[in-house]
């Protein structure tokens, strides 16, 4: 198996946690419910960190401590000599909502969505946790429908660990864990990938209609670079030198399309199109050295929207 002359590590640690909660009175979403469960967790966690709610973030004096800053509009590191090209740096979290079209859901009922966490935002775990808890007391969705936090799981290898017991309200320890490793992978030379949410890909200042390997690659290697530089472990991938081998693996079959997301905005105050690409495309090549980093993608998903739980994606070998 060839991988790049890199460290063998995972540039950055990251874990993802399965949150389940019961419904306790009728909650209705948009059959898309990524910005939905964003937005109330955003605001959720600015009222659990933010001692000043009412003042401007860039005035406060709490600026350089704040949680809500450091994972919600997070600084690039002081000596990144790009950073003036990131006004929107990536933040440590992708929040994964539930993945079926369906928008209605009554009490007893149990929904399931998933967060993973980049970096220093694991140390924030129980601010994460006790967020998600204050949105079931609030409400969520058109109704306000409340649901109280079941439980939360941490995802690891196959396996899963209870971290978060609703009914006794009691937070376990992450169980220890090593710096994680690229994984080892027999060679591949055709695979497909199942895009589950819609993929949004700029080419030349344009949304991709067509996707193609090479373009999807340098889309997650440049996620990749930058979630290593602000959240890493002084191990920054170098993938540049597997650009040409990506341009080398053809589409074999494309079953993609184009779905429209509608998205209310509350700044803009009107109702947006927020498409991207789903369905399935199927790769043939000299796929090894890219598994790696493909299977991180689908933690950390690609694109545009990742915080919104877009671009997210399966590989099928």
């Amino acid at each position: 198996m060839h991988i790049p002359a890199i460290s063998r590590r995972s540039p950055f640690l990251f874990e993802t946690f399965r949150f389940q909660v019961r419904i306790r009175t009728l909650t209705v979403l948009p059959p898309y419910k990524g910005a939905v469960f964003r937005g109330a967790f955003v605001n959720a966690f600015r009222r659990l960190a933010c001692s000043t709610p009412s003042k401007d973030c860039e005035r406060c004096n709490m600026h350089n401590t704040c949680l809500y800053i450091t994972f919600f509009k997070p600084s690039p590191p002081e000596d990144y000599s790009d950073a003036g090209k990131f006004s929107n740096p990536p933040p440590p979290y992708v929040l994964k909502p539930p993945q079926d079209n369906r928008q209605s859901f009554h009490p007893q009922e149990i929904l399931n969505f998933e967060l993973t966490l980049i970096g220093k935002a694991l140390d924030a775990l129980p601010y994460f946790i006790f967020a998600f808890d204050q949105i079931g007391t609030r409400g969520l969705g058109r109704e306000r429908g409340r649901f109280e936090l079941h439980q939360v799981r941490l995802q690891r290898n196959g396996d899963n660990y209870l971290i978060y017991d609703g009914n006794e309200q009691t937070l376990r320890p992450l169980p220890l864990s090593e710096s994680k490793h690229l994984p080892e992978t027999s060679p591949v030379s055709l695979l497909a990938i199942e895009i589950q949410t819609p993929l949004r890909i700029k080419r030349k200042g344009k949304l991709v209609t067509r996707l193609d390997f090479s373009t999807l690659f340098k889309s997650l290697a440049q996620r990749l670079t930058l979630l290593s530089t602000f959240y890493g472990q002084n191990c920054i991938p170098d993938l540049s030198n597997l650009d040409a081998q990506a341009t080398q693996v053809k589409t074999i079959q494309d079953r993609t399309f184009w779905y429209d997301w509608p998205r209310y905005s509350t700044s803009q105050k009107e109702l947006m199109k927020f498409g991207g690409l789903r369905g399935r495309i199927t790769f043939e090549g000299d796929l090894t050295p890219f598994i790696p980093w493909l299977l991180i993608g689908e933690q950390i998903l690609v694109g545009q929207g990742t915080a919104f739980g877009l671009g997210g994606y399966q590989i099928k070998f």
